[in-house]
């Protein structure tokens, strides 16, 4: 994941996933399923101001 910060600077956008159904990190975290269901599960019971906290340190990678 090193780099994933500088995705929307180098690439001039900021969609991930395989297909590049998720418009930001937030919601590439919300999309997954299969092996990562589990962590989804617990990022969706953070509170907001958790969430934002986990997205900016994504960011700073």
């Amino acid at each position: 994941m090193w780099g994933i910060g500088l995705v929307e600077r180098i690439n001039g956008h900021s969609f991930f996933l395989h297909d590049g159904r998720a418009r930001n990190l937030m919601e590439a975290v919300l999309w997954h399923g299969g092996e990562a269901r589990l962590a989804r599960r617990h990022f969706e019971r953070l509170s907001s101001d958790e969430r934002w906290h986990v997205v900016r340190f994504l960011e700073s990678l």
